[in-house]
Parts: C-alpha cells; sequence; structure tokens
C-alpha cells in the first residue's frame, strides 16, 4: 500500500506539464522497481495507524551521500499522512520516529526536499528544526 501511495503522491506533485512528458504507466513501474530497490538497501518505511490499525500515513527514510564531501546522512525520500489526519500531529510523530532512526544509525544531518508550493509541509518541517539551505531551480528548454 504504501509504494501505491507514493507513486501516486509523487506523481501529484509534478506539474501539468512534467506529466504531459511522462508515460505515467511506466514512470509508476520506474518508481516501484526503484521503492523496492531502496527497501532492499536498508531504507525505511515507518507507519503511522490509529489504535483500529487503520492507515494514516508514512514516512520513507533512507541514507544519501554529499557528493562534493562524501559525508553521509539521513534523507526522507517522501511523507504522506491522509488529508483528514493532517494537522493532527501524525506528521510530526512520523517526522520524529525517521529522526530517531537517524540518530541511532549515527547520521549527524538529516535532508529532506520539499515543494516550493506545500507551504504546511514546509511549516512542519521549520518546526522540526529544518532550515533552507539551498534552493533547487529549474529552466525548462522547451
Amino acid at each position: 500500500m504504501v509504494k501505491e501511495i507514493s507513486i501516486r503522491t509523487v506523481w501529484e506533485r509534478f506539474s501539468e506539464d512534467q506529466r504531459r512528458k511522462l508515460d505515467k504507466e511506466k514512470w509508476s513501474q520506474r518508481l516501484g522497481g526503484l521503492f523496492d530497490m531502496a527497501i532492499k538497501e536498508g531504507h525505511r518505511v515507518f507507519v503511522a495507524e490509529d489504535e483500529n490499525q487503520s492507515f494514516l500515513g508514512y514516512v520513507w527514510v533512507g541514507e544519501r551521500s554529499n557528493l562534493m564531501t562524501g559525508t553521509r546522512h539521513g534523507y526522507i525520500y517522501d511523507v504522506f499522512v491522509k488529508e483528514e489526519h493532517r494537522r493532527k500531529g501524525v506528521g510530526m510523530i512520523l517526522m520524529e520516529k525517521a529522526e530517531s532512526y537517524c540518530r541511532e544509525t549515527g547520521y549527524t544531518e538529516m535532508l529532506l526536499m520539499v515543494a516550493i508550493n506545500n507551504q504546511p509541509a514546509e511549516k512542519l518541517y521549520i518546526k522540526q528544526g529544518f532550515k533552507a539551505e539551498q534552493k533547487y531551480m529549474l529552466k525548462r528548454l522547451t
């Protein structure tokens, strides 16, 4: 279920222009394969459930390395909370779990990327102690 939700939410984050350029089926298969490979390589997915074991959301965390320094760090690949459970602390709990995992793994830093138009997520990340250090920029060449 988590893989399918991740595929759907990443697809929804693409602009209309980006979606038009992709074959959704091929792209979904590719991302699903990357997800499976990442789990085999030690990435973790932590799922939040309520007392009835109903799915509330998840966080996907793994490792990345700084290309210039070689420094390893924890990386948040995806965070998802069902819409009806947003702004109720679920995202915060998931992020705390990801941070705990990163600390236990020995990372001294944890990074993530957030869409520029996702203000609610950005506010959560800032509340959790994240700060912007770089800006990802795009220029379309078509």
